[in-house]
């Protein structure tokens, strides 16, 4: 008699890798311990396996206290244009860094129509300075002709938009500052240089 043979069904289990995305966008792989039955899917985030402590250090970046430094734009900008009053007379500020290029006494077109916008509310027939200034790197002689050559580029456009005006162009080179050339160490200031290379248009406005 021939003992018949007993079949043993085993069932088995394969182990599905499952991905969990965290705040970083980093993927945690569900290891050995976390395995799935064969044929279950995960269809929602409740049927993850947890994450270890591990698996969410390594996956969450943390800001440092005082790691992120304040980003200020209040100086980032500088204006064309500036307006005050100096006594009785209104003066006009145009920033020459952005009139012209470096060592250039060229207008763009659409320079222009922002220096013709600045005198529109001049009175008719009113004595107008134009004066230029530099910075002080550079030959002293050669700031004085470029800063003329700026305030003369500048008087040329307003007397195109308003030939009514009297005006006079005046070029000072590095005299008159407005703001330091180098700092108190004697070290160079390029924020003070650059206020310093500007065109005033000055008029008596009492």
């Amino acid at each position: 008699m021939i003992a018949s043979a007993r079949r043993r069904w085993v069932p088995v289990l394969s182990v599905v890798g499952v991905g969990v995305l965290l705040g970083s966008g980093l993927g945690i792989a569900g290891g050995s311990a976390a395995g799935v039955a064969a044929d279950t899917r995960a269809t929602s985030p409740a049927d993850l396996p947890e994450p270890s402590k591990d698996q969410l250090e390594n996956s969450v970046q943390r800001w440092e206290v005082n790691g992120v430094k304040e980003w200020n734009t209040s100086e980032s900008v500088e204006p064309l244009v500036t307006n005050k009053k100096d006594g009785d007379d209104a003066v006009i500020t145009l920033a020459s860094d952005i009139l012209f290029d470096f060592s250039s006494a060229e207008i763009s077109d659409k320079a222009e129509k922002a220096i013709a916008t600045t005198v529109e509310k001049v009175p008719d027939g009113t004595k107008v300075t134009v004066s230029g200034y530099t910075d002080s790197i550079g030959d002293d002689a050669a700031n004085k002709k470029l800063s003329k050559k700026r305030a003369q580029a500048v008087a040329d456009v307003i007397a195109d938009s308003r030939s009514d005006l009297d005006l006079t162009v005046k070029g000072y080179g590095e005299a008159d500052p407005v703001a330091k050339n180098t700092t108190k160490k004697g070290d160079d200031n390029p924020q003070g240089r650059a206020k310093n290379r500007r065109v005033e248009i000055s008029y008596d406005d009492s």
